[in-house]
C-alpha cells in the first residue's frame, strides 16, 4: 500500500523548502569600494530578510530615498536611534544613548580611547578595533566625509557608513536609514579566492 501522505509532505518540502530559503535569504555581490577591505568587489554575500534586532557594528542591506537609480547599498551600522555622534578629522565619535557617563564606562571596560569634550564623554573611532575601518590619506574627498557636527540619531533611524569611509556614499550624504528602507543583515560573506599578486590589483580611489 503506497503512503499518499508521505508523497505529498515530500512534495511540499521538495517546492516550499526553495520558495521558503529564497524568502528569506538574498544573495548580492559587492560592486565598488566602499567596503574595501572586508568586502571587494566580486564578493558574494548572504543577508538575512527575517533579522529582528539591528546591532552597531552590523552589515546591513539598504536604500535611501534620494537614489534615483534605486540601488541597494550594503554599510555598517554605526549609530543606533538615541546615539549622539560627531566626525572630525576623519574619526568618528560615538556617544552611546546619549548617555556620557555609560559611554565612558563602556569605553573603559572595552579598552577603547575615550575623550572629554563639552557635550560629554566620546568613543573615538569605536569601529576600528573589531573591523577593517579603512583611511586613504592621499585623498581629499569633500568636506562631508572628514567633518559632521554634532548629531542625534532621531527615532527609528539608523547610521550607516561604508568601511572605506574618504570613498563611501552614505548617510553622511543621505542622512541617517529609516528602519522601513533596511531590508536585510548580512549573515555571511562567501569570498572569492585571492592570491596576494590579486590583491595587488585592487582598485583603489585616486
Amino acid at each position: 500500500m503506497k503512503h499518499p501522505i508521505r508523497k505529498l509532505v515530500f512534495i511540499v518540502v521538495l517546492i516550499g523548502g526553495p520558495l521558503f530559503l529564497f524568502e528569506r535569504y538574498r544573495f548580492y555581490r559587492i560592486e565598488g569600494t566602499s567596503m574595501n577591505y572586508g568586502l571587494l568587489e566580486g564578493d558574494i554575500i548572504v543577508s538575512d530578510r527575517h533579522f529582528k534586532k539591528i546591532e552597531r557594528g552590523d552589515l546591513l542591506v539598504a536604500d535611501h530615498a534620494d537614489d534615483a537609480f534605486k540601488r541597494l547599498f550594503i554599510k555598517r551600522c554605526a549609530a543606533l536611534p538615541g546615539d549622539r555622534f560627531f566626525q572630525k578629522e576623519r574619526s568618528f565619535y560615538l556617544q552611546i544613548e546619549g548617555d556620557s557617563l555609560e559611554t565612558q564606562k563602556l569605553g573603559r571596560s572595552h579598552d577603547l580611547e575615550t575623550v572629554s569634550t563639552k557635550a560629554g564623554y566620546f568613543i573615538r573611532d569605536p569601529y576600528l578595533k573589531y573591523y577593517g575601518i579603512v583611511h586613504n590619506w592621499r585623498l581629499k574627498g569633500p568636506k562631508v566625509l572628514t567633518t559632521i557636527p554634532l548629531t542625534t540619531v532621531e527615532p527609528d533611524h539608523y547610521y550607516l557608513l561604508g568601511d572605506y569611509r574618504d570613498n563611501s556614499e552614505d548617510s553622511r550624504f543621505f542622512g541617517a536609514v529609516p528602519r522601513e528602507r533596511i531590508y536585510s543583515r548580512v549573515i555571511c560573506i562567501l569570498k572569492k579566492p585571492k592570491g596576494w599578486m590579486e590583491l595587488l590589483k585592487i582598485k583603489e580611489a585616486d
